[in-house]
């Protein structure tokens, strides 16, 4: 039986801390408008950075017609382009001050082009771009919000929570970025580890940081009484590992394999469960029915696929056949940790229901 006194309380602790301060850290950004561009797009680049969150400053210029400064402690400078020529040449000038800068064109073919003739070509993954021929309407805002916040976190990694407080459009890609990385970590921990049971509290921590950084992410406060309900959300998180050794059981031959997967995917569907959770205005102190919901589906799944007898036939597979093998025994660990997720969904409809 899995000890809880295992799980690293300090380190938790830590990235509670470490997740305060980011609260109270702030981050400037400076918006230059091409006087080029139409309106409707000046006004959308400029709403998306006007934030009522006190951990934001904004600063508005516009170019040409004015000569652009940008401020000492800028975070960030995001360009709207429009046709003006000079959006080369003042992108060029930010980047040699050693502050990232971020171009966004209404029309991208031309701002690159301009930028090339006038002997300052943008960097590639410095430019996002409206779509050619399409309207700037709410999908494709959507789209390029998106982007912009998947961008921001890429490229200021040390303050990437600060501006998801700020910056609502930066919430998803944070929290989409920290559900890959801990999964891809959860993976490679599955495999590497052959100690029945050693790699249980690591993955578990790996986990409730994540659900931490998620919770963070849209605007949830942690601190140490904080952390300490967050212990309950372990049992939903053993759950995959639990259903990985009662899988891996059944296809022994590819046990590694399915832990693995398991690792990997079921670290996935908690932290999509907990995104789609908190997107929605679930708040930290519920997060352990979220989760015990999650692993009773994930049970139930695994139960089924027991049964099956296609399941019990890997089990036999050697040889030649190992590679088809290997695919249905990811495919069993996709399917756990799918039922997973949409226990959780599950769970989140009926609370809503019962609130209304």
């Amino acid at each position: 039986m899995f000890d809880f006194k295992s799980i690293d309380i300090k380190s938790l602790i830590t990235e509670a801390l470490d997740i305060e301060r980011a609260r109270k850290t702030v981050v400037s950004v400076q918006v230059l408008l091409d006087e080029t561009a139409s309106p409707e797009f000046q006004v959308f680049v400029r709403s998306g950075f006007s934030s009522s969150s006190v951990n934001s400053r904004l600063t508005v210029g516009y170019y040409p017609s004015q000569d652009i400064s940008v401020m000492e402690g800028t975070d960030l400078v995001v360009m709207a382009a429009g046709q003006t020529s000079e959006t080369g040449a003042i992108a060029a000038t930010i980047r040699q001050a050693d502050i990232p800068v971020l171009v966004i064109a209404e029309h991208g073919n031309r701002v690159i082009q301009s930028a090339k003739d006038a002997g300052h070509p943008l960097p590639s993954d410095a430019l996002i771009s409206l779509p050619a021929g399409q309207p700037l309407d709410e999908e494709i805002k959507g789209k390029l919000a998106d982007k912009i916040g998947s961008w921001i976190i890429d490229h200021d990694r040390e303050k990437r929570l600060s501006f998801s407080l700020a910056y609502p459009f930066v919430r998803r890609p944070l929290a989409q970025d920290a559900i890959q990385l801990t999964a891809a970590q959860n993976a490679g921990i599955g495999v590497l580890v052959f100690v029945p049971g050693a790699d249980l509290p690591v993955m578990t921590l790996n986990q409730i940081k994540m659900v931490l950084q998620i919770a963070a992410a849209y605007g949830e406060p942690l601190d140490k009484d904080r952390i300490k309900e967050i212990i309950p959300t372990i049992a939903g998180a053993l759950v995959c590992r639990g259903i990985a050794r009662k899988v891996a059981g059944f296809v022994p031959a590819l046990g590694w394999l399915v832990k693995g997967g398991m690792g990997y995917l079921g670290t996935l569907a908690i932290g999509e469960a907990a995104l789609t959770y908190f997107e929605q205005g679930g708040s930290i102190a519920g997060v352990a029915g979220m989760l015990s919901q999650a692993g009773n589906a994930a049970s139930d799944a695994a139960m089924k696929i027991r049964n099956q007898r296609a399941y019990q036939v890997v089990s036999d597979a050697a040889g030649p056949v190992a590679r088809r093998a290997a695919s249905k025994a990811v495919g069993v660990a996709g399917d756990v940790a799918q039922s997973a997720l949409k226990g959780a969904m599950d769970y989140r409809k009926r609370n809503r229901g019962a609130k209304n």
